[in-house]
């Protein structure tokens, strides 16, 4: 739908509901005032529309969207330029802009995913404009080290969610000088920085050690969900991680030379909580790497010996009591292994209660489908119960299921967070 995005609903979209706030709770004359093209009712109808609180354009690459907000941001985010050839209305928009410079307060979340067309000082003013931004997903796009020390150096914004996957023009020093000085990213819970095969980060083993040492989003234990696939991860570096309790989806996919000794360990030291877990070809035991030699029946071997038994299955004791086997809590909260198709295939139709779950788009999961939440509380060995009758379904649907299926989603959610939002994804 982006090539329906043209100026004048860009314009319609931003330009709506009450005054701008900046700085220390001062209102400033209404943004309508920035507008002397429209009249006086159409400045009174947009004064009565609520505020976007979240805009979603993932995908929008048309001309039509990417020259439309163009123009949008060189209107009425960028001062214009000194000129002794000048008209009134020109010198009258500079003064304007200096004394009183144009942010949206109410919009707190941003998607921009794979828009690879907006040029980086697009982005540049269009973010800044948007001080109380909370969620920011700048994955695949044109997002330079300038935009993100532009953003550190503001102080206003405060991020809780920050996707920064496939950016190529990032380098892994504007990353860390980001993540590791900057306000803005100290309260992070969810943290992007996926790549794959075709594009993997620009973070090198000492960037990244750096990174989990020093970073605020690493040191405070406060993270929820982490993608850093395709990072030069070592076993040293995994030992030198702070603990992270919160830790519930962690991915760790395009890593040939990570063993899943090291994977394990961290997760029963440090990651207890973490329950989706994405290996899409990472480590030699699984047949990843040069020179792995595994085949298909070693490698499903080596993953339920090495991750599914060791931190997923309670630990065995014997009582009176309790003859037959196992009590208490199992290492783990672990129920959800992302793996590639070939892998996937390799397993058969699963081992116990474990099964293999496809969504619509070709990712494929290897669930636990007796293990789910049950009045708060994360409960295993499950029986005859809803959650698991539906689990088994969607197994046995073998992808042909809904598009909303699927776990540790590497796109930024925009949910419904006040009385307004918009969605534009083709």
């Amino acid at each position: 739908m982006d090539g329906a995005l043209n100026s004048a609903v860009i314009k319609e979209l931003f330009l709506r509901g009450c005054a701008s706030l900046l700085g220390r709770g001062r209102v400033f004359r209404s943004r309508f005032d920035a507008v002397p093209e429209d009249d006086f009712e159409e400045r009174e109808r947009r004064r009565e529309c609520a505020e976007l609180e979240a805009i979603d354009f993932t995908g929008c690459i048309s001309g039509v969207f990417v020259n439309a907000l163009t123009e949008f941001v060189n209107t009425f985010l960028i001062a214009p330029s000194e000129s002794e050839t000048d008209d009134e209305d020109t010198r009258r928009r500079r003064v304007r802009f200096v004394e009183e410079p144009l942010v949206f307060p109410s919009l707190q979340r941003l998607c921009l995913r794979g828009a690879k067309s907006i040029p980086s000082n697009i982005l540049n003013h269009l973010v800044i404009a948007l001080p109380s931004l909370t969620h920011l997903d700048l994955s695949a796009t044109r997002v330079t080290p300038e935009v993100l020390a532009t953003i550190g150096s503001s102080g206003r914004m405060h991020l809780h969610s920050l996707s920064l996957a496939k950016c190529i023009r990032l380098t892994g020093q504007s990353i860390c000088n980001f993540l590791i000085d900057s306000p803005s990213a100290r309260d992070l819970k969810e943290l992007n920085l996926y790549g794959d095969s075709t594009f993997f980060t620009p973070l090198t083993a000492e960037e990244l050690s750096e990174l989990v040492q020093r970073a605020p989003c690493f040191t405070r234990g406060e993270l929820e969900y982490l993608d850093i696939s395709s990072t030069p991860l070592t076993p040293a570096i995994l030992d030198s991680f702070p603990s992270q309790p919160k830790l519930r989806s962690l991915g760790l996919s395009f890593m040939p030379t990570l063993p899943l000794d090291a994977i394990a360990k961290f997760l029963r030291t440090k990651a207890s909580k973490v329950e989706v877990l994405t290996l899409i070809s990472t480590s030699p035991d699984l047949g990843y790497g040069p020179g792995a030699g595994i085949t298909p029946r070693q490698a499903s071997v080596a993953l339920h010996g090495k991750i599914i038994r060791p931190l997923s299955t309670p630990p065995f004791s014997f009582s009176i009591a309790s003859p037959t086997g196992s009590s208490g809590k199992a290492p783990t909260n672990l129920r959800v292994l992302e793996l590639a198709a070939p892998m996937l295939s390799g397993l058969g139709g699963g081992a116990d209660t474990w099964r293999i779950i496809r969504s619509k788009g070709g990712r494929g999961w290897y669930v636990d489908t007796a293990t789910g939440w049950c009045g708060g509380e994360l409960k295993r060995e499950l029986k005859e119960h809803p959650w698991r009758e539906e689990l088994q379904r969607l197994s046995d649907a073998n992808g042909n299921v809904a598009s909303g299926v699927g776990w540790h989603a590497r796109k930024m959610e925009v949910r419904f967070i006040g009385n307004s939002y918009l969605v534009a994804d083709d």
